[in-house]
């Protein structure tokens, strides 16, 4: 049986905004951490990830799209003009 005590997680509010299963039997953790290494800490003080319950663990920064930022448009228009040239 696996104890749920999410450790440093759940201590800092904030932290851990959303996390569950998949219908494709994955899982999604989304951790707001300052640094990678910090996201790293969490993730690998998780208790699923302590038994190896989850096999490939990747964890990849995320910019958030926002009506402040325009949804980042002005980045994939870019992107988008890159790629035809």
């Amino acid at each position: 049986m696996i104890e749920h005590n999410f450790g440093e997680v759940q201590d800092e509010i904030g932290v851990l905004p959303f996390c569950g299963p998949c219908v494709n039997g994955k899982a999604l953790m989304i951790v707001d951490a300052p640094t990678y290494d910090k996201a790293k800490e969490y993730v690998e003080n998780d208790p699923l990830s302590k038994v190896n319950y989850y096999i490939d663990r990747k964890i990849v920064k995320v910019e958030e799209a926002t009506l402040e930022n325009n949804f980042l448009i002005d980045d994939v228009l870019t992107h988008l003009s890159q790629k035809e040239a």
